[in-house]
């Protein structure tokens, strides 16, 4: 895949022809109010992909997906302290997510929501993580941008020419992935479901589309912190009411700041005593660690991937490795080629980048995250972007990060994110970057199977 080869020409022609018309504005306005985030800026025109590249990105994302998030259990078997150790995680966080993973009730979520996100390069698409946490990021931009795609003018005047833009079925493939998770329940009443929170600042205006997707499946809904659920020996209460089904849209980063052990150890009990649903963190945080991809670079495991995947690995994700003390004088000498990330963090936080420091800075914060007793670090070979040329940006080149959503192993859209070039900065809506769902003009069917709303769970 070439830069931006991925964009489909009808398109791209067909905006020129509707630019020049002077309604790209005043549509654009209405667009963004009709999607508005605090903090959030989409991308506009819509982005749309032809066929074959939109398949590429599907198909790479799903067989990273699968071989980063099964690549540990081969390294390691059933050994998930020897796992956590290579991890380098805290005692107590590792005692808590390998009890988690090791119940098959706690277990069942450890991979049931992952995100690839691939750098868009001059070399084709870079992995430069593996996000596997509930609270997945583009899951609330997806279909709504789908939906204000379809209602703009654009959407109109591309269909005057025989042309409609569409995109995976989002919420459908999340509450198929959803249903599959939910344990039998004895009730003719819809399901409650408790979406909780971590942090008390946490005002996610994206949120709504959680609410609204979760009600369309037929269930009752309430949003609120964690820790302000009532728990007893029947299970949880919110504000009075009866949960039945807890999903934490908290990261295990967020998890370690704000939610006391004790609150998530008896969410856990709750669960396995089939009390609630508890769905999230921590079964996925040892998925959700960025030295996973060091187990694909690091030579010492190398036997232990095909010659497919050796090739896929080679080809797709850069070198990574641990930051520890064996490997400090390594990450000295490479500083100008080195990222340094924390490896349980998102949305770009704590990154810093060796090329901006010199020996004397590089090495005082090396030095102080190999000190850090609450969190671990991984070094990773910067990536040089591609700037692409992106129709209606100002400036049109932009660098590019395409993430594709997978829900129970099942493709459900694609995450787009592009920004100007910056020398050290992330591709990230938390540093402005402009997000979008990738559009495609092939036809997207109704998915085969849709969840039919309550009251009985009991023929699932």
């Amino acid at each position: 895949m070439t830069a931006w080869s991925s964009l489909d020409p009808r398109a791209t022609a067909a905006w020129t022809e509707f630019a020049a018309t002077g309604a790209a504005d005043a549509d654009n306005e209405r667009f963004q109010k009709r999607l508005h985030r605090p903090g959030w800026v989409h991308a506009y025109p819509p982005v749309v992909f032809h066929g074959a590249a939109a398949d590429e990105v599907t198909d790479l994302g799903l067989r990273l997906a699968e071989l980063v998030s099964e690549f540990p259990r081969r390294v390691f078997g059933d050994d998930l302290e020897a796992w956590a150790a290579y991890l380098g995680l805290p005692a107590e966080d590792a005692e808590l997510m390998i009890s988690a993973l090791r119940h098959p009730r706690t277990g069942r979520t450890a991979t049931a929501i992952m995100r690839p996100d691939l750098v868009v390069t001059d070399d084709g698409l870079q992995l430069v993580e593996l996000n596997v946490s509930t609270p997945m990021g583009g899951m609330s931009t997806i279909a709504p941008y789908t939906e204000a795609a379809l209602d703009s003018d654009y959407a109109r005047f591309l269909a005057a020419r025989g042309l409609t833009p569409g995109a995976a079925a989002t919420s459908h493939v999340w509450l198929d992935m959803f249903v599959g998770l939910l344990r039998e329940h004895d009730t003719e009443r819809p399901l409650h479901v408790f979406e909780a929170i971590a942090n008390p600042a946490d005002s996610d205006s994206g949120r709504r589309f959680f609410v609204d997707m979760i009600r369309s499946g037929g269930y009752e809904i309430s949003c609120g912190l964690v820790t302000d659920l009532e728990l007893d020996e029947e299970g949880a209460s919110f504000e009075g009411k009866r949960i039945d089904v807890v999903v934490t849209m908290y990261t295990w980063h967020e998890t370690k700041t704000y939610v006391p052990p004790g609150l998530t150890r008896r969410l856990m009990e709750l669960d396995i005593a089939e009390k609630i649903d508890f769905i999230g963190a921590p079964a996925t945080a040892l998925h959700d660690n960025k030295a996973n991809l060091a187990l694909l670079t690091e030579p010492e495991f190398d036997h232990l991937l095909s010659d497919e995947e050796r090739a896929l690995a080679r080809a797709h994700v850069p070198v990574t490795f641990r930051l520890r003390a064996d490997t400090l004088d390594r990450a000295l000498a490479e500083r100008e080629e080195l990222i340094c990330k924390p490896a349980s963090a998102y949305g770009g936080k704590g990154l810093a980048f060796g090329f901006t420091q010199d020996d004397g800075q590089w090495r005082a914060l090396l030095e102080e995250r190999l000190a850090d007793p609450r969190e671990t670090y991984v070094l990773q070979r910067r990536l040089r972007p591609a700037v692409v040329d992106v129709p209606g940006a100002d400036p049109a080149g932009r660098e590019v990060v395409l993430a594709p959503l997978v829900f129970g192993g099942r493709f459900a859209g694609t995450f787009l994110r592009q920004a100007p070039p910056r020398s050290a900065s992330t591709i990230n809506a938390s540093s402005g970057a402009e997000a979008a769902g990738v559009l495609t003009f092939e036809p997207y069917p109704e998915p085969p199977h849709t969840p039919p709303p309550p009251p009985s769970y009991k023929e699932l």
